[in-house]
């Protein structure tokens, strides 16, 4: 009774199946009926709207705005673009980790990262027949920040055949330079013109350090914090080759 009342009372409902949210009924008319809806646009929606109300397929269970303990913690306001990320890393680590122990069949897994194509491919092989029965591939866009286990676990989703969770395929990329990171950096003109050569603007670093307003790289050059234009390209926090 309770929940009918919510559905009732509510501006707008979406019902979920799977990873798309349905429209359900709208006040404002903004919504097609049936129409299907991702979880960012949801998300961004019932950020701007007032009594919104998502059935996670069930009439019985209602939860308002969002409909799992991850997306739950998504959406709470307080949490930034780089906070949500770190959660988002963190859940896919365990979803790879559970996925993999759950693997009860005569079968092994196998995962391959290519950092330059910014590519995971995953791999289920029988485990003494070496026969290849799937394979999951994912790849990062070229304005997305690689991130090896993000990757991992859509890569394995897509081999076993189960729904990759919309906060995988749209993790906010990251705002902050941390230690581990590879980063993309950009000459000033003078340096990367010799003798009226044009050698390339940009260049990538791994950081091994920050400390003493400074950016300090793998290679041993650093970049001054103030000044430094970077750009996150890889926060896989993996040794990078």
């Amino acid at each position: 009774m309770e929940n009918k009342l919510l559905i009732n009372n509510a501006n707008t409902v979406f019902e979920k199946k799977d990873d798309k949210y349905f429209g359900y009924k709208s006040r404002f008319g903004d919504i097609v009926i049936g129409g299907a809806y991702s979880y960012r646009f949801v998300v961004h929606y019932a950020k701007t709207n007032q009594d919104v109300v998502i059935i996670p397929g069930d009439v019985n269970t209602i939860t308002t705005p969002v409909c799992t303990t991850l997306e739950e913690r998504l959406w709470k306001p307080e949490k930034s673009a780089q906070a949500r990320r770190d959660e988002i890393v963190e859940q896919a680590k365990a979803d790879v980790e559970e996925l993999i122990t759950d693997n009860t069949l005569d079968r092994a897994v196998y995962s391959v990262t290519n950092r330059t194509k910014r590519t995971v491919v995953v791999l289920i092989k029988g485990e003494y027949s070496g026969k290849v029965y799937a394979k999951g591939i994912a790849k990062a866009a070229p304005s997305d920040c690689f991130n090896v286990h993000i990757g991992t676990a859509i890569a394995l989703r897509r081999a076993l055949g189960l729904v990759v969770p919309d906060e995988y395929l749209n993790a906010p990329q990251p705002t902050e330079v941390r230690v581990g990171d590879v980063v993309r950096g950009k000459y000033e003109e003078s340096y990367y013109r010799y003798e009226g050569r044009l050698f390339g603007d940009s260049y990538e670093e791994q950081i091994k350090e920050i400390e003493g307003g400074k950016f300090r790289y793998m290679s041993g050059d650093y970049d001054f914090i103030d000044s430094a234009d970077l750009t996150v390209i890889d926060d896989s926090h993996e040794e990078v080759g």
